[in-house]
């Protein structure tokens, strides 16, 4: 097997000395043979690529501990492995962009709506729901988790009639844990005294709501918030009056959408 001395290794793949020494510590690149007298590294031709590799991913700034899983990969794995870490990084720079322009329109001497704010009547539904107080950070796992306990119980009442909806009974910030209340609406009657805690039925009338439509990197706290004041400036400026507490309403399929897809309304009941 032909070797390649350390300098020429480095000519060929583009990496330093000291690169292909925290390299071979942190074992993505070992050399194929050191010398037992002179203790000169040498490699393999067939470490080229990965080498090469190694580089390349971490001009995306990789960490070398996901390097090390890409090169315990082989062919259509190794694509998958790049994919998903790349979609990850995309959607959180999409989060900081939306931050970046939640704290900008916080600290703005004359905010302006920047959102799309529209209107719409809501027919009245029945949900099967968990309530919880939580803080920002438990509020995606109580939601998750009662989604999966609600499910079973929502299809005995005839299954889905629309979607996901997180109801905000109080505030949740960075100060104060508040109770919010999630809900599936259900096709089916169903009443109170039908279901035993944790689970709650709420009966909701008609009503019309306005809504600020987001994307999947907007749901993320305190992102989220610019929604909610908008939504609030806008009825403001109409003059119309919240006429019930604000809610999320999940249209999308959280699970699969990309951080630029819409996946939920910010919407606030309102009167005329």
């Amino acid at each position: 097997m032909e070797l390649l001395s350390s300098g020429a290794f480095q000519a060929r793949t583009r990496l330093s000395a000291k690169a292909l020494r925290l390299y071979a510590v942190k074992g993505l690149l070992v050399p194929a043979h050191v010398d037992p007298y002179n203790r000169y590294r040498y490699y393999s031709e067939e470490q080229v690529e990965d080498a090469r590799l190694i580089n390349m991913l971490r001009g995306i700034d990789m960490p070398l501990h996901l390097i090390a899983g890409v090169l315990d990969c082989s062919g259509t794995e190794r694509v998958d492995a790049i994919r998903a870490y790349w979609d990850g990084v995309e959607e959180e720079w999409s989060s900081r962009r939306h931050l970046a322009a939640y704290v900008v329109s916080t600290i703005s001497t004359q905010r302006k709506i920047t959102m799309s704010v529209q209107t719409t009547t809501l027919e009245p539904r029945t949900y099967l729901t968990e309530r919880k107080r939580v803080s920002p950070e438990q509020i995606p796992g109580f939601i998750q988790a009662s989604c999966e306990r609600l499910m079973p119980l929502v299809e005995h009442y005839g299954g889905w009639a629309g979607p996901l909806t997180t109801i905000y009974h109080s505030e949740v910030n960075d100060d104060n844990d508040g109770e919010i209340e999630n809900g599936i609406p259900v096709a089916a009657a169903v009443e109170p005294s039908e279901v035993s805690a944790p689970t709650h039925v709420l009966m909701e009338p008609a009503c019309e709501v306005a809504y600020a439509r987001i994307t999947k990197a907007q749901v993320q706290f305190p992102q989220i918030l610019q929604a909610y004041d908008e939504v609030y400036q806008w009825l403001d400026e109409q003059g119309f009056t919240p006429a019930a507490r604000p809610r999320e309403i999940y249209f999308g399929d959280f699970s699969v959408a990309g951080p630029n897809d819409e996946v939920c309304d910010i919407a606030v009941p309102f009167t005329r």
